[in-house]
């Protein structure tokens, strides 16, 4: 299985901005206006050109910029040492001696 590659033209890249600017903008043009003049169709289907333009940027951006690899490496947990840490029954009691109940 091939990787695909994402990396578009610049030309490419700028058409994909606006159509999501363009989309994006006439989807809120349209969301302004009454609801009676308002058509489902049309802002469904410029929600799927904003969400298409999205994607296809993200994914090249993605590939643009990839992570730096100490950032991957360092995905470790953190131990904690030297600290201790009271149990919960310890905690509880902590808690109800700092805030007595009233009744």
């Amino acid at each position: 299985m091939s990787k695909k590659t994402y990396n578009k033209p610049k030309r490419v890249q700028f058409l994909y901005f606006l159509l999501f600017f363009i989309s994006g903008g006439i989807l809120f043009y349209i969301k302004t206006l009454p609801d009676q003049d308002q058509s489902l169709g049309v802002m469904l289907v410029l929600l799927a050109i904003l969400m298409y333009s999205l994607l296809k940027s993200t994914k090249n951006w993605a590939y643009d910029n990839p992570k730096p690899k100490e950032e991957e490496e360092s995905e470790e947990k953190p131990v904690y040492k030297e600290k201790n840490i009271p149990s919960l029954e310890e905690m509880t009691k902590n808690l109800q001696d700092k805030n007595p109940k009233k009744l």
